[in-house]
């Protein structure tokens, strides 16, 4: 299970792949069905789809 959080480096966050487990900081933790990444300005965005619903968002 790969932890992550604000304190991720973009590489480990780049490094997620569809039907890894993951958990966050609050918690939130499953299987990834989608990866979505949006740059806006100065930030990236980290949208994990897990398989069990839900979402986990890591801002950057």
């Amino acid at each position: 299970m790969k932890k992550l959080g604000k304190n991720s480096s973009e590489k480990d966050l780049d490094n997620v792949k569809e039907g890894d487990a993951i958990k966050d900081d609050t918690g939130k933790q499953g299987e990834v069905e989608d990866i979505e990444v949006l740059k806006r300005k100065h930030e990236k965005q980290y949208y994990y789809k897990l398989k069990n619903d839900g979402t986990i968002l890591i801002l950057k």
